[in-house]
């Protein structure tokens, strides 16, 4: 595995993508999730040291939470969350369709966990280029494992809310359930908004309330995960500067196609 210096220095997505396979840390050596985020400094992405606030940001560091995320979480989790309407094989159809890849483009895959959606990208578009980003190691190392035999991937560590890319760098993005778990939701739109080209789709995946704050709610917000209603979701995006195009929703999950500024 590759180590990046926390220099300051931007990491070009085509530079990037000339090692697929690689795993790439932005810090010398391991994460070390008790040291504390820096600022991020001049507008500029920087690689920071990530500290999580919540269980969700913390349970996701786990190696057991990437092991079981798709076999016991993920391959149900679409059908319960939206009463059976759709399947996962379904959402990832619904992400790509809205996403519309397209040969030769590089596309961020943020709070990727496992590559979900970057395995349902590059199986529609197999010669677009995949940067999957992720604080999670352990969620790194699975995603690999499952995509590491496709064109032009590679895993970035880092802390979303300070990408190392460029500024109108990125053709587009996909993040699939991981807006209702960051602790810093606004920063890090925020980041993807300047990391993406101008006119860029981001195609995310959220969940919503559909009426009052119900059980799912109740339960889920003591563990740091937060659900908006629609109209609160759809300011935190105009908030960072996107266009709302397009969305769909099923039960409690969203997927909203939003234009970068």
């Amino acid at each position: 595995m590759d180590g990046i210096p926390a220099d300051g220095q931007s990491l070009k997505p085509e530079e990037l993508l000339l090692k697929p396979g690689r795993i790439v840390h932005c810090q010398t050596g391991r994460m070390r999730p008790s040291l504390r985020r820096q600022q991020i400094r001049g507008g500029q992405g920087v690689p920071l040291r990530f500290r999580p606030v919540s269980m969700a940001e913390r349970s996701n560091l786990w190696r057991v939470t990437a092991l079981v995320y798709e076999p016991l979480w993920r391959k149900y989790s679409t059908g319960i969350l939206t009463r059976g309407a759709w399947s996962l094989r379904e959402e990832c159809d619904i992400v790509t369709e809205m996403l519309k890849p397209v040969r030769g483009a590089s596309y961020l895959d943020l709070g990727c966990s496992t590559g979900v959606y970057s395995r349902a990208v590059l199986e529609r578009e197999q010669e677009s280029g995949m940067i999957l980003v992720d604080y999670s190691l352990p969620m790194l190392e699975r995603a690999r494992m499952k995509t590491r035999s496709d064109a032009r991937v590679v895993y970035l560590q880092c802390d979303a809310a300070a990408l190392p890319l460029p500024a109108n760098s990125m053709d587009g993005a996909v993040m699939g359930g991981t807006l209702n778990e960051l602790s810093e939701p606004e920063q890090v739109l925020s980041e993807l908004a300047r990391v993406l080209k101008k006119g860029a789709t981001a195609v995310i995946m959220h969940l919503v309330r559909t009426g009052s704050p119900a059980l799912l709610t109740r339960m889920l917000s003591p563990g740091g995960v937060w659900i908006p209603d629609e109209k609160d979701a759809d300011v935190l995006f105009q908030s960072a500067g996107f266009d709302l195009a397009d969305s769909r929703r099923a039960g409690v999950m969203r997927i909203s196609r939003l234009r970068a500024p």
